[in-house]
């Protein structure tokens, strides 16, 4: 009975909390429909960050000569003042963030290998290494969370700790949160799918729009 109880307890904190990541303050643009807030707040490890919309766009994806609508990207920064609105600094000048986020409001279903390919195409195009510890962690994290439903946001928050550190929260739109931590510049890689190389017209269309 007590490997029973501390079992259950290690699957209880390793899995992801119930209560939302991020939570929503201020209205912001709409785009598609959907209604976008100011700025949001969130508490990792019981650092609590405010953050602010630095720009939104839709993210659209080509099949079959197609362009289909995948979900509405929303990027917030804990210092607007210092981040840099420039295809070339937008990634590095996290650098000066305590914290990042990015919100995607899904317009269709998408099932959770296609979400995770999606992000390993981004990797790869960006140069990052999939086999780095908080990467894999991260992807593991985008795998267990399952399909991405319509209608639904998926949030991804990166903070930094006081020990230099840094945590990413990954929620799925069916509400778990997993946490994953690594080193400095942890961050920058998993926020390079929407900020460094883009992987395909739809991202780059997207980055464009959150930097203009």
């Amino acid at each position: 009975m007590k490997h029973i109880l501390v079992a259950s307890l290690v699957s209880l904190m390793a899995s992801a909390s119930m209560a939302a990541l991020l939570t929503p303050t201020g209205a912001g643009p709409k785009i598609e429909g959907i209604s976008l807030p100011a700025s949001v707040s969130a508490t990792t490890e019981g650092q609590a960050s405010t953050l602010s919309s630095v720009g939104a766009g839709l993210r659209s994806k080509k099949v079959v000569f197609v362009n289909v609508k995948v979900y509405v990207g929303q990027l917030f920064v804990s210092n607007p003042e210092s981040f840099k609105k420039s295809d070339a600094e937008a990634l590095t000048s996290l650098k000066a963030q305590k914290a990042a986020a990015v919100q995607l409001h899904f317009l269709r279903n998408v099932e959770a290998e296609k979400v995770q390919q999606s992000f390993v195409e981004a990797f790869k195009a960006n140069k990052v290494n999939t086999d780095d510890a908080g990467i894999k962690q991260f992807l593991s994290a985008v795998s267990q969370g399952g399909e991405a439903k319509e209608g639904k946001a998926l949030s991804i928050l990166g903070t930094k700790l006081a020990d230099n550190t840094e945590v990413i929260s990954y929620e799925s739109t069916a509400g778990t949160v997993s946490e994953i931590k690594g080193g400095a510049g942890l961050i920058e890689k998993v926020f390079s799918i929407w900020l460094g190389k883009p992987s395909d017209d739809g991202v780059a269309d997207l980055k464009k729009s959150i930097l203009k």
